[in-house]
């Protein structure tokens, strides 16, 4: 069964709970789904400073934290 796009970010979210900073290729295994969806989705939640994207991989914000708890 095909995953919503809700679906799919808070997975992303939740492989980035543990505050590092994580590389595509380790959410794209965490999530199960290919780099591009992931980068995808990972611009999507920056513009609601959900997560914050580096040169050297993508990390989620104190914003992005309290919406995976509220979720």
């Amino acid at each position: 069964m095909k995953r919503t796009h809700k679906e799919i970010k808070k997975e992303i979210r939740k492989a980035l709970s543990d505050g590092q900073e994580h590389s595509y290729g380790y959410l794209e295994r965490k999530v199960n789904t290919n780099w591009q969806t992931i980068r995808n989705h990972c611009e999507d939640l920056e513009l609601f400073n959900a997560i914050q994207i580096s040169k050297n991989g993508v990390k989620i914000l104190k914003q992005g934290r309290d919406a995976l708890k509220r979720i």
